[in-house]
């Protein structure tokens, strides 16, 4: 094969797997339409609705009540919706603290209040970071939820990591929360299409014996399970 016809290849494949995640994302919206009870922004860099779908389903399947996310968005709501008719609690990170705001305000609005809590982390230094020295949530507003332990569901999904120096940014998720994850709790990575997610997810599975699906086209996530 030239390297034309390598490139044209490529080409089409990608184009493939784009309308895959399309027609799943467009059957996602409609599977979790019940829970769309009020308008939030759908912005460039929030979850794929299919995405959001598995979690969705995740967190019914496993029976999840302790529920972390890494990154704040049109998750949250989703979330925070749901384990309001199930029971259960969530915590969003966030490290923008005008964002922070806006998603504490839109919880309120929404009366979901008891339901999900939206912590304020700027980006700071970390003992648990890749080798290229990416910084990570401030450890200490997280530290009492790693405590408590009996963490069900770990949904990373920030701090951002599409920029230079910052592609292995969502690296120490893991290695802080791995001790703090109830028996058979499920880990989902985001973003699994970047070149640092999938090189994060190889490190992880070394180092923690966890096996991650890595689903392209179903949400461009990974889904891992600690062990019992």
């Amino acid at each position: 094969m030239n390297v034309i016809s390598y490139h044209v290849s490529h080409a089409v494949q990608r184009l493939a797997v784009a309308a895959v995640g399309d027609r799943k994302d467009g059957l996602a919206m409609q599977a979790i339409a019940p829970l769309s009870s009020a308008y939030v922004p759908w912005t460039g860099t929030a979850m794929r609705p299919s995405a959001i779908a598995a979690v969705l389903a995740d967190v019914v399947i496993g029976e999840r009540r302790r529920v972390v996310e890494l990154g704040g968005g049109v998750s949250t709501f989703y979330l925070g919706r749901l384990l309001r008719e199930r029971g259960g609690h969530l915590w969003t990170v966030e490290h923008d603290e005008r964002w922070a705001h806006l998603l504490r305000a839109q919880v309120e609005r929404e009366g979901l209040g008891e339901t999900a809590t939206v912590i304020f982390a700027p980006l700071a230094p970390t003992a648990h970071g890749y080798a290229d020295g990416a910084r990570w949530f401030a450890e200490d507003p997280l530290r009492p939820i790693a405590a408590a332990g009996g963490i069900d569901l770990l949904l990373v999904d920030g701090p951002p990591a599409h920029g230079a120096g910052v592609r292995h940014a969502r690296y120490p998720a893991l290695p802080f929360f791995a001790g703090a994850l109830a028996d058979g709790g499920t880990v989902v990575l985001d973003d699994i299409l970047r070149r640092g997610e999938r090189e994060i997810l190889h490190r992880w599975e070394r180092e923690t014996g966890i096996t991650f699906d890595r689903r392209y086209v179903h949400g461009s996530v990974a889904v891992g399970h600690a062990r019992c």
